[in-house]
């Protein structure tokens, strides 16, 4: 339990600390250092590689933070590999999987090759803008994917979560579960995801807390582990 509890808490936190991270650097980014078009032709995003390798980056260290997430909060909330812990695993898998796939269409849209193909074309500036904005699809598909399998992964794991962990954590993963599908069912955009931002930010560090009061209430003796040891 001491373990699963560190999982899940370092898994959630892990997210939030790295999203809000990329959230800020991205801010700074298009505010501060680099002012984008607003219809982006191929040479502009082929220009924009090196930045979509940081993003890419920083993305896909919050998928492993997700993946962690997913294995510690079925581990917390529903205990062993019984059918409900495993429906939760594939679902967070799913959510983590979709995740990734947006971080991956965020560096294709940048390829130069694939810039350079465009390109290469000659058409007319409309209608290589509208290839342009066509390949936001495949960050939106993973982004739509994410959405719909968090609903399942962290409602299931709330359920557990409020019946042996925290109702503040429960609530939390409630949140978290209904944000990011309610953001592209209602505004058609990802600001859903900060939700989920916030609220691994709050529970992470009640399950960390969880985890270190469980060992201050089963500490391991001394004596006892050498015996073992002997």
């Amino acid at each position: 339990m001491r373990t699963s509890l560190r999982v899940a808490g370092w898994g959630t936190l892990g997210f939030a600390i790295a999203f809000f991270a990329m959230f800020v650097i991205n801010a700074l980014i298009n505010t501060v250092f680099v002012q984008y078009p607003e219809h982006p032709l191929a040479a502009d995003m082929a220009a924009d590689f090196g930045l979509g390798v940081l993003g890419t980056v920083l993305w896909s260290v919050c998928g492993v933070a997700l993946g962690i997430a997913t294995v510690g909060l079925a581990a917390v909330a529903w205990r062993g590999t019984g059918l409900t812990a495993r429906v939760c695993l594939l679902f967070g898998a799913v959510a983590t999987a979709g995740w990734m796939l947006s971080g991956a269409a965020i560096l294709a849209q940048r390829t130069p090759m694939l810039n350079a193909n465009i390109a290469a074309e000659q058409a007319d500036p409309a209608a290589e803008g509208a290839v342009i904005e066509g390949l936001y699809l495949g960050i939106h598909l993973g982004g739509i994917l994410f959405a719909i399998a968090a609903v399942p992964w962290l409602a299931i794991a709330a359920v557990g979560a409020a019946r042996r962990v925290s109702k503040t954590v429960a609530v939390m993963l409630w949140i978290a579960a209904v944000g990011p599908f309610a953001g592209f069912a209602i505004l058609g955009a990802q600001f859903g995801f900060l939700v989920v931002m916030v609220c691994f930010a709050v529970a992470g560090p009640i399950l960390l807390r969880r985890a270190r009061r469980t060992d201050a209430a089963d500490p391991v003796a001394p004596v006892a582990a050498d015996a073992v040891g002997a």
